[in-house]
């Protein structure tokens, strides 16, 4: 390949700007975009670094995550040579607009170490990029930066800056949002000399006016983004969600300008009476659960309603790691993670309920986990509020003094099992139980007392929206 053969070396793509980049992201309708200068060792080699765990990559769309086992010839013990490998839809562009697919673009995540590698990003792509991610050439070049723009629907467009080009000079002097400790995000429409207001500011900002609204009637979006009252009495988050504009399109997304946002109902502001919060409700994926379905299920595990109504049969109950649960008799184990050193040490390793012969009843893959973990804990904040009914309708009045998580992985929710602060809630039940028509409750759910929520996250804060930027 000559020097000025390859698709980032063109006349065109040496001169072109920021803002000739940004336009043609949005003609191919990206809506975020995020930013990485490229070190020495990210290259096709060594696989260019994206961070520490997965759930510092929540704002890239990925596939089902699958576990295994590194190929590596190292002299590595076998517990340190597992992975999880979720393929991204990747596709490169140039600066004329025209479009590369990379059919084999996939994250890899080593938990062992642990971090997070790009791979494949070549293989199959008729991009010619190949010249500065080769190490045995260019691919050690300071100076490379990756753009990535992420479209809505799952796609993630890719730029590579190449040394000593317009756009490497202009993006060491570009103000970009701080977003995490690799990657950057680039506001796509301020101008070049508006501030930059970081993701997290802009966030407390919006709750802040939210919390000045004081009592808000019960509503929530429709899919066609049109406001309507919400009339049943758990309308505290979607009334938020509505306030926030956020789509219940059900795309598995952070919520809110990369934040993950959760109210949780008060007594008494700020944050007396809160109940246990919700982490995640995941189906098991596996065991006796997976295999025959629900109804089956609490016919062998559960038990009579203890309030007396007949002919109904549940499963709930707080239960624990390594306690045998009183009524479904069933011990809740973490199985292929090493709770002294933090670490997953089986690919296929998951939670599980087990009988007394230690046959697995219900199970929750790690693959799972990790992947739901990654979409929907990176940053979340916690909004508390109260609410009152007022002429047959509810109202809710979302409080000042806010939480904010950041850093978190599912190692540190395994860690958190591990010593009992988070524990497996079900609210499981078959009603008619007797009949041909039975009916069942699916509510799978991982809990944690909102005191110790803290524990989820590396960084957690507390932050009062009146004074915080103010």
């Amino acid at each position: 390949m000559g020097a000025h053969s390859g698709t980032y070396d063109s006349h065109n793509a040496r001169e072109a700007s920021l803002d000739k980049i940004i336009s043609i992201l949005k003609s191919l309708g990206v809506t975020k975009t995020y930013i990485k200068k490229l070190a020495p060792n990210d290259n096709s080699k060594n696989q260019p670094y994206f961070g520490g765990h997965l759930t510092d990559l929540s704002f890239l769309p990925t596939g089902e995550l699958i576990p295994s086992v590194t190929t590596s010839n190292k002299k590595t013990p076998a517990n340190r040579k597992i992975k999880y490998t979720t393929d991204i839809p990747f596709t490169w562009f140039d600066t004329e607009g025209q479009t590369y697919n990379a059919p084999r673009a996939k994250l890899i995540y080593y938990p062992q170490y642990p971090e997070v590698r790009f791979s494949g990003f070549l293989l199959g792509s008729k991009v010619e990029a190949g010249m500065w991610m080769d190490p045995k050439r260019q691919g050690r070049a300071q100076g490379r930066w990756l753009i990535l723009g992420v479209h809505p629907e799952g796609m993630t467009y890719g730029y590579l800056v190449t040394p000593g080009c317009n756009l490497s000079r202009e993006l060491e002097n570009t103000e970009l949002i701080e977003f995490g400790t690799i990657f950057k995000q680039l506001d796509m429409t301020a101008g070049a000399d508006a501030p930059k207001v970081s993701t997290k500011d802009a966030l407390i900002a919006k709750l802040r006016e939210i919390h000045e609204m004081g009592w808000v009637s019960s509503c929530r979006l429709t899919g066609e983004m049109d406001l309507i009252p919400y009339k049943a009495a758990n309308g505290g988050g979607y009334t938020l969600e509505a306030l926030l504009g956020i789509s219940p399109n059900g795309f598995a997304e952070p919520d809110y300008l990369g934040w993950e946002v959760k109210q949780f109902g008060v007594n008494k502001f700020p944050s007396i009476g809160a109940k246990p919060t919700t982490l995640m409700t995941p189906e098991p994926d596996g065991g006796f659960y997976k295999d025959t379905g629900v109804i089956d299920f609490i016919r062998k595990y559960g038990y009579p309603d203890v309030s007396g109504i007949e002919d109904r049969f549940n499963f709930g109950g707080k239960h624990i790691v390594g306690k045998v649960h009183e009524r479904t008799n069933l011990t809740l184990s973490l199985l292929g993670f090493d709770p002294e050193a933090g670490k997953i040490i089986d690919a296929e390793g998951c939670i599980a309920l087990l009988d007394a012969e230690e046959n697995i009843t219900a199970s929750w893959s790690f693959a799972k986990l990790m992947d739901h973990w990654k979409r929907k804990h990176s940053q979340a904040v916690y909004i508390p509020s109260l609410k009152r009914k007022e002429g047959g309708e509810y109202r809710y009045h979302y409080g000042k003094d806010i939480e904010l998580g950041t850093g978190t992985n599912l190692e540190i929710m395994l860690r958190g099992m591990q010593t009992g602060f988070v524990y497996y809630d079900p609210g499981i039940k078959v009603e008619n139980a007797s009949s041909d028509k039975p009916k069942s409750k699916r509510r799978s759910q991982f809990r944690i007392n909102h005191k110790q929520l803290g524990q989820m996250y590396k960084n957690f804060e507390h932050a009062d929206l009146l004074s915080a930027n103010s």
